[in-house]
Protein backbone atom coordinates (compact mmCIF):
# COMPACT_ATOMS: atom_id res chain seq x y z
CA UNK A 1 0.00 0.00 0.00
CA UNK A 2 2.89 2.43 0.90
CA UNK A 3 4.78 1.63 -2.43
CA UNK A 4 1.20 2.56 -4.39
CA UNK A 5 0.54 5.63 -2.88
CA UNK A 6 4.48 6.79 -3.33
CA UNK A 7 4.19 5.93 -7.18
CA UNK A 8 0.57 7.91 -7.30
CA UNK A 9 2.40 11.06 -5.74
CA UNK A 10 5.51 10.88 -7.63
CA UNK A 11 2.63 10.36 -11.10
CA UNK A 12 1.17 13.67 -9.98
CA UNK A 13 4.03 15.75 -9.57
CA UNK A 14 5.50 14.38 -12.30
CA UNK A 15 2.71 15.07 -14.57
CA UNK A 16 3.08 18.87 -13.81
CA UNK A 17 6.65 18.90 -14.83
CA UNK A 18 7.23 16.53 -17.58
CA UNK A 19 3.43 15.84 -19.60
CA UNK A 20 1.54 13.03 -19.93
CA UNK A 21 3.31 10.42 -17.74
CA UNK A 22 1.25 7.10 -17.42
CA UNK A 23 3.97 5.23 -15.83
CA UNK A 24 6.70 5.96 -13.53
CA UNK A 25 8.90 3.91 -11.01
CA UNK A 26 11.13 5.13 -8.62
CA UNK A 27 12.19 1.83 -7.00
CA UNK A 28 10.94 2.80 -3.31
CA UNK A 29 12.66 -0.48 -1.60
CA UNK A 30 15.13 -3.39 -1.97
CA UNK A 31 12.62 -5.50 -4.15
CA UNK A 32 12.31 -5.76 -7.17
CA UNK A 33 8.74 -3.89 -8.47
CA UNK A 34 6.15 -5.64 -10.47
CA UNK A 35 7.14 -6.34 -13.83
CA UNK A 36 10.75 -5.87 -13.17
CA UNK A 37 13.20 -8.87 -13.36
CA UNK A 38 16.90 -9.93 -13.91
CA UNK A 39 18.74 -12.91 -15.09
CA UNK A 40 21.47 -12.12 -12.71
CA UNK A 41 21.94 -11.03 -8.76
CA UNK A 42 25.16 -8.26 -10.74
CA UNK A 43 21.53 -6.29 -10.49
CA UNK A 44 19.52 -5.30 -7.35
CA UNK A 45 17.70 -2.47 -5.87
CA UNK A 46 20.13 -0.59 -3.41
CA UNK A 47 19.79 2.73 -1.51
CA UNK A 48 23.92 3.99 -1.94
CA UNK A 49 24.64 6.61 -4.30
CA UNK A 50 21.07 7.94 -4.22
CA UNK A 51 19.50 9.72 -7.02
CA UNK A 52 19.39 13.93 -7.26
CA UNK A 53 20.26 16.91 -9.68
CA UNK A 54 17.56 16.34 -12.68
CA UNK A 55 13.96 17.05 -12.70
CA UNK A 56 12.09 15.95 -15.04
CA UNK A 57 11.16 13.27 -14.04
CA UNK A 58 11.56 14.29 -10.68
CA UNK A 59 14.68 12.53 -8.49
CA UNK A 60 12.92 10.50 -5.77
CA UNK A 61 16.57 9.87 -4.01
CA UNK A 62 16.41 6.60 -1.76
CA UNK A 63 16.85 3.33 -3.51
CA UNK A 64 17.60 2.63 -7.07
CA UNK A 65 18.35 0.12 -9.67
CA UNK A 66 22.02 -1.04 -9.62
CA UNK A 67 24.28 -3.02 -12.41
CA UNK A 68 27.01 -3.97 -11.65
CA UNK A 69 30.04 -5.69 -13.51
CA UNK A 70 32.39 -8.24 -11.69
CA UNK A 71 33.45 -11.55 -12.75
CA UNK A 72 33.17 -14.19 -14.07
CA UNK A 73 33.73 -11.65 -17.51
CA UNK A 74 31.75 -12.23 -20.64
CA UNK A 75 28.23 -13.11 -19.49
CA UNK A 76 25.00 -11.34 -21.13
CA UNK A 77 23.33 -9.41 -17.94
CA UNK A 78 19.69 -7.94 -18.47
CA UNK A 79 17.51 -6.31 -16.47
CA UNK A 80 13.55 -6.30 -18.15
CA UNK A 81 10.39 -4.68 -17.57
CA UNK A 82 7.41 -6.59 -18.71
CA UNK A 83 3.47 -6.64 -17.99
CA UNK A 84 3.43 -3.76 -16.75
CA UNK A 85 3.54 -0.63 -19.19
CA UNK A 86 0.53 -0.37 -21.66
CA UNK A 87 -0.14 1.95 -24.33
CA UNK A 88 -3.40 1.29 -25.58
CA UNK A 89 -4.83 4.63 -27.21
CA UNK A 90 -1.90 6.13 -26.30
CA UNK A 91 0.48 8.30 -28.95
CA UNK A 92 4.04 9.62 -29.09
CA UNK A 93 5.52 7.43 -27.00
CA UNK A 94 8.41 8.95 -24.53
CA UNK A 95 10.65 6.98 -22.31
CA UNK A 96 13.45 8.32 -19.80
CA UNK A 97 14.88 7.72 -16.29
CA UNK A 98 17.59 8.83 -14.12
CA UNK A 99 21.35 7.78 -14.45
CA UNK A 100 24.69 7.50 -12.87
CA UNK A 101 27.94 5.48 -13.64
CA UNK A 102 30.67 5.05 -11.27
CA UNK A 103 33.95 6.18 -11.97
CA UNK A 104 35.34 2.57 -12.63
CA UNK A 105 32.42 1.60 -14.59
CA UNK A 106 33.13 1.75 -18.95
CA UNK A 107 30.87 -0.91 -19.91
CA UNK A 108 28.45 -0.27 -22.48
CA UNK A 109 25.04 -0.89 -21.68
CA UNK A 110 22.66 -1.11 -24.49
CA UNK A 111 18.60 -0.28 -23.84
CA UNK A 112 16.18 -1.84 -26.23
CA UNK A 113 12.16 -1.90 -26.95
CA UNK A 114 10.12 -4.54 -27.72
CA UNK A 115 6.18 -4.30 -28.50
CA UNK A 116 5.91 -8.29 -28.55
CA UNK A 117 8.62 -10.05 -26.13
CA UNK A 118 10.08 -11.50 -29.49
CA UNK A 119 11.71 -8.47 -31.79
CA UNK A 120 13.63 -6.29 -29.63
CA UNK A 121 15.49 -2.81 -31.32
CA UNK A 122 18.08 -0.73 -29.73
CA UNK A 123 17.36 2.64 -28.85
CA UNK A 124 20.73 2.89 -27.59
CA UNK A 125 23.77 0.81 -27.43
CA UNK A 126 25.41 2.60 -24.43
CA UNK A 127 22.70 5.10 -22.09
CA UNK A 128 25.97 5.22 -19.43
CA UNK A 129 26.60 8.66 -19.07
CA UNK A 130 29.71 10.78 -20.20
CA UNK A 131 30.24 12.07 -16.50
CA UNK A 132 31.17 9.59 -14.08
CA UNK A 133 29.88 10.35 -10.21
CA UNK A 134 26.58 12.34 -10.85
CA UNK A 135 23.09 11.93 -11.98
CA UNK A 136 21.44 13.38 -14.82
CA UNK A 137 18.46 12.08 -16.71
CA UNK A 138 18.17 10.98 -20.73
CA UNK A 139 15.20 10.39 -23.16
CA UNK A 140 13.84 9.01 -25.99
CA UNK A 141 11.36 9.09 -28.55
CA UNK A 142 9.76 6.09 -29.54
CA UNK A 143 8.45 5.04 -33.00
CA UNK A 144 4.62 4.65 -34.06
CA UNK A 145 4.92 1.07 -33.73
CA UNK A 146 5.54 1.31 -29.81
CA UNK A 147 2.13 3.40 -29.74
CA UNK A 148 -1.39 1.17 -29.01
CA UNK A 149 0.40 -2.07 -27.66
CA UNK A 150 -1.12 -3.80 -24.42
CA UNK A 151 2.62 -4.86 -23.15
CA UNK A 152 5.29 -2.17 -24.36
CA UNK A 153 8.74 -3.67 -22.84
CA UNK A 154 12.01 -2.64 -22.31
CA UNK A 155 15.19 -4.27 -21.06
CA UNK A 156 18.92 -3.18 -20.25
CA UNK A 157 21.81 -5.10 -21.10
CA UNK A 158 25.14 -5.34 -20.92
CA UNK A 159 28.13 -8.46 -20.96
CA UNK A 160 30.50 -8.10 -17.94
CA UNK A 161 34.21 -7.21 -18.73
CA UNK A 162 35.69 -6.61 -15.09
CA UNK A 163 37.75 -9.17 -13.10
CA UNK A 164 36.91 -8.43 -9.87
CA UNK A 165 34.57 -9.90 -7.06
CA UNK A 166 30.97 -8.56 -6.61
CA UNK A 167 31.46 -7.25 -3.43
CA UNK A 168 32.00 -3.27 -4.48
CA UNK A 169 32.22 -3.66 -8.62
CA UNK A 170 31.75 -0.61 -10.76
CA UNK A 171 28.62 -0.25 -11.69
CA UNK A 172 25.75 1.32 -13.35
CA UNK A 173 22.37 2.45 -11.81
CA UNK A 174 19.17 4.05 -12.86
CA UNK A 175 15.86 5.45 -11.24
CA UNK A 176 12.56 7.10 -11.58
CA UNK A 177 11.70 4.89 -15.00
CA UNK A 178 9.30 6.74 -16.57
CA UNK A 179 6.98 6.45 -19.90
CA UNK A 180 4.63 9.30 -21.89
CA UNK A 181 3.00 10.24 -24.39
CA UNK A 182 2.58 13.15 -26.41
CA UNK A 183 5.60 15.47 -25.50
CA UNK A 184 6.48 18.55 -26.81
CA UNK A 185 10.11 18.45 -27.73
CA UNK A 186 12.55 21.41 -27.71
CA UNK A 187 12.85 20.96 -31.22
CA UNK A 188 11.74 19.04 -34.26
CA UNK A 189 14.45 17.91 -36.68
CA UNK A 190 13.34 17.61 -40.21
CA UNK A 191 16.59 16.79 -42.09
CA UNK A 192 20.16 15.67 -40.92
CA UNK A 193 23.06 14.61 -42.98
CA UNK A 194 26.49 14.12 -42.71
CA UNK A 195 29.44 14.51 -46.08
CA UNK A 196 32.98 13.99 -46.34
CA UNK A 197 34.45 17.26 -47.60
CA UNK A 198 38.67 16.91 -48.50
CA UNK A 199 40.28 16.83 -45.46
CA UNK A 200 37.33 17.54 -43.09
CA UNK A 201 33.75 16.40 -42.45
CA UNK A 202 30.30 18.67 -42.37
CA UNK A 203 27.19 17.82 -40.80
CA UNK A 204 23.85 19.73 -41.84
CA UNK A 205 20.50 19.54 -40.50
CA UNK A 206 17.32 21.75 -40.17
CA UNK A 207 15.06 21.91 -37.41
CA UNK A 208 11.03 22.74 -38.35
CA UNK A 209 10.33 24.44 -35.35
CA UNK A 210 12.36 25.37 -31.68
CA UNK A 211 10.58 26.21 -27.84
CA UNK A 212 13.00 26.55 -25.46
CA UNK A 213 15.99 25.32 -27.05
CA UNK A 214 19.14 25.90 -26.28
CA UNK A 215 22.15 24.25 -27.91
CA UNK A 216 23.37 20.68 -30.00
CA UNK A 217 26.14 18.71 -28.76
CA UNK A 218 27.96 16.60 -31.99
CA UNK A 219 28.40 13.16 -31.05
CA UNK A 220 31.02 10.90 -33.00
CA UNK A 221 31.83 7.46 -32.54
CA UNK A 222 34.88 5.39 -33.93
CA UNK A 223 36.19 2.30 -34.23
CA UNK A 224 35.94 2.18 -30.00
CA UNK A 225 31.94 2.10 -30.32
CA UNK A 226 31.69 4.67 -28.10
CA UNK A 227 30.09 8.26 -28.92
CA UNK A 228 31.63 11.33 -27.26
CA UNK A 229 31.06 15.06 -27.84
CA UNK A 230 32.97 16.85 -30.45
CA UNK A 231 31.30 20.11 -30.36
CA UNK A 232 28.71 22.02 -29.64
CA UNK A 233 26.30 24.48 -31.78
CA UNK A 234 23.78 26.97 -30.06
CA UNK A 235 19.96 26.76 -31.02
CA UNK A 236 18.00 29.18 -32.27
CA UNK A 237 15.89 29.31 -28.26
CA UNK A 238 12.34 29.70 -30.21
CA UNK A 239 11.62 29.94 -33.78
CA UNK A 240 8.25 28.61 -35.79
CA UNK A 241 9.97 28.35 -39.25
CA UNK A 242 12.92 26.36 -40.32
CA UNK A 243 16.25 26.68 -39.09
CA UNK A 244 19.33 25.91 -41.04
CA UNK A 245 22.95 24.95 -38.80
CA UNK A 246 25.77 23.28 -39.95
CA UNK A 247 29.24 22.18 -38.09
CA UNK A 248 32.56 21.05 -39.25
CA UNK A 249 34.69 18.34 -38.22
CA UNK A 250 38.52 19.39 -39.11
CA UNK A 251 39.82 16.17 -37.52
CA UNK A 252 37.47 13.51 -38.74
CA UNK A 253 38.66 9.90 -38.17
CA UNK A 254 40.27 7.84 -40.91
CA UNK A 255 37.99 5.02 -42.36
CA UNK A 256 34.32 4.86 -41.25
CA UNK A 257 33.01 6.95 -38.33
CA UNK A 258 29.51 7.45 -36.91
CA UNK A 259 27.19 11.20 -35.62
CA UNK A 260 24.52 11.92 -34.11
CA UNK A 261 22.95 15.62 -32.61
CA UNK A 262 22.12 15.95 -28.88
CA UNK A 263 19.47 17.97 -28.84
CA UNK A 264 19.27 20.31 -25.45
CA UNK A 265 16.67 22.30 -24.15
CA UNK A 266 17.15 25.24 -21.76
CA UNK A 267 15.83 22.71 -19.24
CA UNK A 268 18.63 20.42 -19.26
CA UNK A 269 16.07 18.21 -21.23
CA UNK A 270 17.13 16.24 -24.27
CA UNK A 271 16.79 13.82 -27.25
CA UNK A 272 18.80 12.23 -29.73
CA UNK A 273 18.97 12.61 -33.75
CA UNK A 274 19.21 9.70 -36.21
CA UNK A 275 22.62 8.21 -36.30
CA UNK A 276 24.45 9.05 -39.52
CA UNK A 277 27.64 7.45 -41.21
CA UNK A 278 30.55 8.72 -43.05
CA UNK A 279 33.81 7.51 -44.62
CA UNK A 280 36.49 9.40 -44.91
CA UNK A 281 39.36 8.11 -47.57
CA UNK A 282 43.12 7.25 -46.28
CA UNK A 283 44.99 7.95 -48.74
CA UNK A 284 47.05 5.21 -50.14
CA UNK A 285 46.39 3.84 -46.85
CA UNK A 286 43.32 2.16 -46.35
CA UNK A 287 42.32 -0.80 -45.19
CA UNK A 288 39.54 -2.59 -47.95
CA UNK A 289 37.37 -5.46 -46.77
CA UNK A 290 34.35 -7.04 -49.03
CA UNK A 291 31.83 -8.60 -49.61
CA UNK A 292 29.22 -6.46 -47.51
CA UNK A 293 27.19 -8.12 -45.92
CA UNK A 294 29.45 -11.54 -46.20
CA UNK A 295 28.17 -14.65 -45.88
CA UNK A 296 30.53 -16.97 -45.23
CA UNK A 297 34.07 -15.46 -46.01
CA UNK A 298 35.28 -11.91 -45.57
CA UNK A 299 38.16 -10.85 -47.88
CA UNK A 300 40.56 -8.34 -46.03
CA UNK A 301 43.41 -6.47 -48.32
CA UNK A 302 45.94 -4.49 -46.45
CA UNK A 303 47.72 -1.33 -47.32
CA UNK A 304 50.85 -2.08 -48.66
CA UNK A 305 52.64 0.82 -47.23
CA UNK A 306 52.02 -1.23 -43.88
CA UNK A 307 53.91 -4.40 -46.00
CA UNK A 308 53.07 -7.61 -47.26
CA UNK A 309 55.20 -10.23 -44.71
CA UNK A 310 54.04 -8.56 -41.46
CA UNK A 311 52.39 -10.84 -38.95
CA UNK A 312 49.33 -8.85 -38.42
CA UNK A 313 46.82 -8.95 -35.27
CA UNK A 314 43.26 -8.96 -36.24
CA UNK A 315 39.60 -8.88 -34.12
CA UNK A 316 35.82 -8.83 -35.24
CA UNK A 317 33.74 -6.73 -32.55
CA UNK A 318 29.86 -5.86 -32.28
CA UNK A 319 29.19 -2.69 -32.03
CA UNK A 320 28.74 -2.56 -27.97
CA UNK A 321 32.72 -3.81 -28.34
CA UNK A 322 32.31 -6.92 -27.58
CA UNK A 323 35.29 -9.51 -29.66
CA UNK A 324 33.63 -12.74 -31.58
CA UNK A 325 36.44 -13.73 -33.64
CA UNK A 326 40.10 -12.63 -33.24
CA UNK A 327 43.51 -13.94 -35.12
CA UNK A 328 46.76 -13.42 -36.48
CA UNK A 329 47.15 -13.45 -40.28
CA UNK A 330 50.24 -12.65 -42.92
CA UNK A 331 50.33 -10.98 -46.12
CA UNK A 332 48.47 -8.16 -47.94
CA UNK A 333 45.53 -10.17 -48.24
CA UNK A 334 43.85 -13.15 -46.42
CA UNK A 335 39.71 -14.17 -45.32
CA UNK A 336 38.12 -14.56 -41.99
CA UNK A 337 35.79 -17.01 -41.90
CA UNK A 338 32.30 -15.01 -40.47
CA UNK A 339 29.96 -17.90 -41.42
CA UNK A 340 28.88 -18.57 -37.87
CA UNK A 341 28.58 -15.36 -36.75
CA UNK A 342 24.92 -13.80 -36.21
CA UNK A 343 23.67 -11.68 -38.93
CA UNK A 344 23.98 -8.21 -37.95
CA UNK A 345 26.78 -5.06 -38.37
CA UNK A 346 30.15 -5.76 -37.34
CA UNK A 347 33.82 -3.92 -37.37
CA UNK A 348 36.85 -5.78 -38.47
CA UNK A 349 39.77 -4.07 -36.94
CA UNK A 350 43.49 -5.00 -37.67
CA UNK A 351 46.72 -3.51 -36.12
CA UNK A 352 49.43 -3.58 -39.07
CA UNK A 353 52.91 -2.02 -37.59
CA UNK A 354 51.03 -1.55 -34.20
CA UNK A 355 48.07 0.97 -35.49
CA UNK A 356 44.34 0.32 -35.59
CA UNK A 357 42.51 0.39 -38.92
CA UNK A 358 38.80 -0.58 -38.94
CA UNK A 359 35.96 -1.54 -41.53
CA UNK A 360 32.31 -1.97 -40.75
CA UNK A 361 30.94 -4.80 -42.37
CA UNK A 362 27.55 -6.35 -42.31
CA UNK A 363 27.24 -10.18 -42.16
CA UNK A 364 23.83 -11.85 -43.30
Amino acid sequence: MRNATLIALFLSLANLAWGQIFYLQPFPDDNFPPGWSANSSRVAPDNQAVSSGYNPPPASGGYNMRMGDCQPTGETVQLTVSGVISTVGRTGIRVGFGRRRSNAHNTPVAFAWSNNGTTWTTISSDVTPGVTGSWDAVFFDLPSAAENVPNLRFRFSYVTQVTMNCVIPPNFRIDDFAVGENFSLPMELLHFEVQAEGDRTRLYWTTAAEYNSAYFEVERCGPDARFETIGRVVAQGYAHEARQYEFSDAKPLPGLSYYRLRLVDADGIFSYSPIRQVHVPRIGNELRIFPSPAFDLLQVLVPSSDGADEVVHWQVLDLLGRVWLQGHSSGAAWEVSVYNLPAGSYLLQCYPNGRPLTRLFQKR
